[in-house]
């Protein structure tokens, strides 16, 4: 197991799901009630997009899961909504479907009713349609934290090109990221952003040990689309080095053809400018699993 002194880590992959709980006879639903995850580290299995579950501390966490939009995506669809019945927490980033699609939020919403969904307060309405009790629903104030024991975070802003605010309200604006504090590993998903003024000095403040970051980029021709953007490939790779990330995983490359982007070009550019920043691709239906020493 290769370890540094900060930190060590195994990974396991599964990149064909359905192939693989055929041959075993094992779902992924099963795979993350089965593992068992020791103190100071975090299991992760990727869902496609910005999609992840995260366990540790005896909490499941899901992350933007979009597990619906057959015939529109290019990742197979890991687990049904009406199958996710441990979750614990669901944090969406903002109200975009693929991050926050009612489809799965009614079918998790059902299956997991002691579920907490975190999300932006302009998503109140849709998750309230979806079946959401309005006790279950937390919509933070940006750097509030949230402690529930060996889960805490607080959200910090994400700049879809800019800022929306609810009514005006700068502590509520309408694209989240969060900083997560799950069984001692410091976690930093960004959603969908770009660069703003303030993105490197909060993340630097939380000093994440792992980051989530968006790389399909943005262009003229995507915008007439309506097709918004993120950080490119460079940008999320340089945000991650200047603000000494210890593992960084690129987001938002695989799930739509028409907006993904190779992530071979993240890989290179670490390998020429930046050699020593670690990173790790996290394909649909993997489990990774990072350990923080000390």
């Amino acid at each position: 197991m290769p370890t540094t002194r900060h930190w060590l880590l195994t990974t396991h992959c599964s990149c064909v799901t359905d192939y693989w709980a055929e041959v075993t006879g094992v779902t992924l639903k099963e795979r993350i009630e089965r593992f068992e995850v020791p103190e100071n580290m975090v299991a992760i299995w990727g869902l496609g997009q910005t999609g992840v579950v995260l366990k540790g501390g005896g909490y499941i966490v899901y992350i933007d899961p979009y597990l619906t939009g057959e015939g529109r995506r290019a990742v197979p669809i890991l687990i049904r909504p009406e199958e996710v019945t441990h979750a614990d927490f669901v944090f969406h980033t903002h109200i975009h479907i693929d991050h926050l699609d009612p489809q799965t939020v009614r079918g998790i919403a059902k299956a997991s009713p002691k579920a907490k969904f975190i999300a932006p307060l302009n998503c109140h309405k849709v998750l309230r349609e979806c079946g959401v009790e309005e006790e279950r629903i937390i919509h933070p104030p940006v750097g509030q934290i949230f402690d529930f024991g060996a889960l805490k975070f607080y959200a910090i802003p994400s700049a879809h090109y800019g800022f929306d605010f609810v009514e005006g309200k700068q502590e509520f604006p309408s694209y989240l990221g969060y900083c997560i504090t799950l069984n001692g590993v410091k976690i930093y998903h960004s959603g969908d952003t770009i660069l703003h003024d303030d993105l490197e000095r909060l993340l630097r403040e939380f000093a994440p040990d792992i980051a989530f970051l968006p790389i399909n980029g943005r262009d003229y021709y995507r915008e007439k689309r309506n097709i918004i953007g993120n950080l490119t490939f460079w940008e999320a790779a340089q945000l991650a080095v200047n603000v000494g990330v210890k593992l960084v995983i690129p987001t938002h490359w695989d799930m739509f053809p028409h907006n993904s982007e190779n992530f071979a070009r993240f890989a290179d550019w670490l390998y020429h400018n930046a050699r020593d920043q670690h990173f790790h691709v996290l394909h649909a239906g993997e489990l990774f699993i990072y350990a923080r020493e000390g």
